[in-house]
């Protein structure tokens, strides 16, 4: 099914990985109040109270308590969110298969755009990554990866912590390999796959990888991550 901006968050059903692309994410800067200002949802005084609140995180609460106190206004938030995304994809002619996901007030897309500059709202490139990996039975969790460093999403960083020198390092190797389809990613992955069998990796390599990351259970990372991307492998890797 086609994106519409009105959903709030989206992943391509069609997109499942990337290697060696040029992926950008853009965000809208300070996102809710340029919105405010954009589409006129306060009155002028109370704008200008705003204004005056640090931007970032100090300003961004005092939305959110705005939106929490006044449901009309945090309708017309949300619609101001989905019109700014609607502008954005359509101004730069961006159809599906340019669009990785959709995350509120950011957009992943593969190759640049050349609008970004809508009156008071940017859509500010802020992260630029060369492949993509979508887990679709770890509740859709994403990997986007550069050389500066890995960034996941629907994982909590508490979470990605506990496999960082384990699971997450593997990853990064595999990555790697596959972004300059070095042919080795065969007997590399094959030869973790054998030494993950025997049981003979730190026990860490074997916490479950998802929100949770408590419990110890080989099957789950052999059946959610081992085996799909050895699948990706066969299937791109001749």
């Amino acid at each position: 099914m086609p994106y519409n901006p009105n959903q709030t968050t989206w992943m391509n059903p069609n997109i499942e990985y990337l290697f060696d692309e040029d992926i950008y994410e853009y965000d809208i800067q300070d996102a809710g109040f340029s919105l405010i200002k954009q589409f006129q949802l306060l009155p002028e005084d109370e704008i200008k109270r705003l204004s005056r609140i640090e931007k970032g995180r100090p300003r961004h609460i005092e939305v959110g308590k705005l939106q929490r106190d006044n449901k009309a206004f945090s309708d017309s938030l949300g619609n101001a969110f989905a019109d700014a995304r609607r502008f954005f994809i359509q101004t730069n002619n961006l159809t599906d298969d340019r669009i990785i996901s959709v995350k509120k007030d950011a957009i992943f897309t593969i190759g640049q755009v050349k609008r970004v500059k809508f009156g008071q709202v940017v859509f500010a490139p802020k992260n630029n990554y060369s492949s993509y990996l979508r887990f679709s039975n770890i509740h859709n969790m994403e990997i986007y990866y550069s050389d500066d460093g890995m960034d996941f999403k629907q994982i909590n960083d508490d979470c990605v912590n506990r496999h960082r020198i384990y699971t997450v390092e593997f990853l990064k190797q595999f990555i790697k390999k596959m972004e300059s389809k070095d042919p080795s990613v065969k007997r590399f992955i094959m030869n973790y796959i054998m030494k993950y069998k025997s049981l003979e990796m730190d026990e860490e390599c074997y916490l479950e990888f998802n929100n949770k990351s408590t419990e110890i259970n080989p099957l789950f990372n052999y059946r959610e991550i081992l085996i799909p991307l050895l699948l990706l492998v066969n299937k791109e890797i001749q």
